[in-house]
């Protein structure tokens, strides 16, 4: 049996990929900095006094924020949809042709949101194992027996905490595959959640390790990259600040739209990782 891929592979495949294909994947990120515009407009809108009265700035700013959270999230589900599939035609050599590919995003939109939904609901009720040590020690703080209460929620709160961890790291992993399943092997969600973690089964550790590192990587390196950039626009923003009003709300703007790109850009890269592994994991199952 092939060996998977390793971690060196897995970045060096990844970094190459979204270097010789930039634009493309710059393209398709791009809508999500063009989603987050009327959430930056909202927060531009927002008063900045202490009055405690709505306003008709607070509604607007309010309408506009509302807007840029629910273009956010609709947005943010078509790019991963769209970018999967641009990345794997682009890692078979084929010619791409991005309204063609925008289109079938769309088309895959609402399964793909089901999907995501899906996994959502999977892990919110991994943390509802903490439920019930929550609950007698919440009921032990306000009632009369608190002492047996606390002494039977405190540990059950902690095996519940330990036992959520754990079952939230295994299943981030065996689950991790899901989209890809769903949407290059065209099966139905349930299909795509069992194959994933049947794709994993046996090699957990391994695709842990080439899942996790370069993630680490590549959020430090944009941690380092947002520190920088930010740093200096609030350096120029106090150098600013005296002088020109229009212009600190100018790197304001710029600030936020810059943030909301640099969360975007890194999504491509993360996307081209988890392809190669997954297709690595294909071959060699």
């Amino acid at each position: 049996m092939a060996s998977l891929i390793s971690v060196g592979q897995v970045l060096d495949q990844s970094l190459e990929h979204c270097r010789k294909h930039y634009k493309e994947l710059l393209a398709l990120v791009l809508w999500m900095v063009v989603a987050s515009i009327p959430s930056v407009v909202g927060k531009l809108l927002a008063p900045t006094g202490g009055d405690s009265a709505l306003t008709s700035g607070d509604w607007l700013s309010f309408a506009f924020s509302l807007i840029g959270a629910v273009l956010v999230v609709v947005i943010s589900v078509w790019m991963y949809a769209t970018l999967t599939l641009t990345i794997a035609e682009q890692a078979d050599g084929k010619k791409i042709n991005l309204k063609t590919l925008s289109k079938q995003g769309w088309n895959v939109f609402g399964k793909y949101l089901l999907l995501t939904i899906c996994l959502g609901l999977v892990f919110i009720g991994i943390t509802a194992i903490t439920a019930p040590g929550y609950i007698l020690l919440f009921v032990g703080s306000i009632g009369d027996s608190s002492s047996v209460l606390s002494a039977l929620g405190t540990p059950l709160f902690f095996i519940g905490i330990l036992t959520t961890l754990y079952l939230l790291i295994k299943y981030s992993i065996e689950l991790a595959f899901a989209p890809y399943i769903l949407l290059l092997e065209k099966t139905n969600v349930p299909e795509a959640m069992k194959n994933s973690i049947a794709l994993v089964r046996g090699r957990w550790l391994k695709t842990a390790v080439r899942f996790i590192i370069p993630k680490i990587l590549y959020f430090f390196a944009l941690f380092i990259i947002n520190y920088v950039v930010f740093t200096a626009l609030e350096m120029f923003m106090a150098i600013i600040m005296r002088s020109s009003s229009f212009g600190v709300l100018a790197i304001y703007t710029v600030s936020l739209l810059l943030s909301a790109l640099m969360s975007s850009i890194i999504t491509p890269l993360v996307i081209a990782t988890d392809y190669y592994l997954y297709e690595s994991l294909r071959k060699t199952r």
